[in-house]
């Protein structure tokens, strides 16, 4: 019963992020997150099954999401320092 709690818990958490309009970073950036934590809850599930083909392509997602993760991040970062950057500018011309 419980195993099929973790499943049904993974399940929902892909799902969830999948339902994420991912056309703003916030939105990629949360749909990852989400995708990734639903990975591991699926790893789990796979171990606690056994089902090693599941933990392994699950694993191998967490990898990948957490790659294009780190990689939105950036980009996030990078934006802001841009915008803050021509703001700075922009207040040095008025004065």
């Amino acid at each position: 019963m419980i195993i099929e709690i973790v499943g049904i818990l993974a399940t929902v958490l892909i799902l969830v992020s999948m339902l994420v309009k991912t056309t703003t970073l916030k939105g990629s950036i949360f749909m990852r997150a989400v995708n990734a934590i639903g990975s591991i809850v699926f790893v789990v599930y796979g171990i606690l099954l056994p089902a090693i083909s599941t933990a392994i392509l699950n694993g191998a997602l967490i990898i990948v999401n957490l790659y294009y993760l780190v990689m939105l991040i950036i980009e996030a970062r990078q934006k802001k320092n841009i915008k803050e950057s021509e703001n700075l500018i922009d207040n040095k011309t008025e004065a």
